[in-house]
């Protein structure tokens, strides 16, 4: 006999960190009466949390002094990769239009084949910080024995797109490494 997921969820027994049955306060159940009968309540609730909260407007005022103080808040520090390839983007695009010189090794014997090595990393940190990993359509960045292997196992595309983007910033991160001293004009 099969049970239908909204009884199990209705019927699962709630419990506390310590394993003792959670029994709502009144608080819990007036906010949960609110909701379920107040037309505007969960409008008013959000705004009052993301919005109006005195902790909101003190995380506010120390991000604005530390931003004027270090030049950066806490919250940059959060995922630094992320912040990092937002950072060098706007950065790398600038390199790209006042740079006049190539390595001139043999990956790169030209000024031409330069930019063009440097347009595709710009595009990639586009990618990166614009796209949700799940939402990344590129999948050229998976080697095709993978891709094909994933596609035969019926994965999802949302899946195959979160690891395409994967590989996308670990093929940057790659780049970077290896080519960091020859970024300068």
């Amino acid at each position: 006999m099969t049970k239908n997921i909204k009884d199990i969820i209705e019927n699962a027994p709630v419990v506390n960190d310590d394993g003792t049955p959670y029994v709502p306060k009144w608080y819990n159940k007036l906010d949960n009466w609110m909701f379920d009968n107040v037309w505007g309540y969960a409008f008013l609730w959000r705004l009052w949390r993301n919005q109006l909260h005195p902790m909101v407007n003190y995380f506010r005022v120390k991000r604005f002094f530390q931003r004027l103080i270090r030049g950066f808040d806490d919250s940059e520090t959060w995922a630094l990769d992320y912040t990092f390839y937002r950072w060098f983007k706007p950065r790398l695009k600038r390199f790209m239009e006042v740079n006049i010189g190539y390595p001139g090794n043999e990956d790169f014997p030209t000024f031409e084949s330069w930019q063009a090595e440097l347009s595709k990393r710009v595009d990639q940190l586009e990618a990166i910080t614009t796209i949700y990993d799940m939402d990344f359509k590129d999948w050229s960045y998976i080697p095709k024995d993978i891709l094909t292997e994933l596609k035969k196992k019926k994965v999802k595309e949302t899946v195959i797109n979160s690891v395409a983007y994967d590989k996308c910033e670990e093929d940057f991160n790659k780049w970077f490494a290896e080519h960091i001293n020859w970024l300068w004009w």
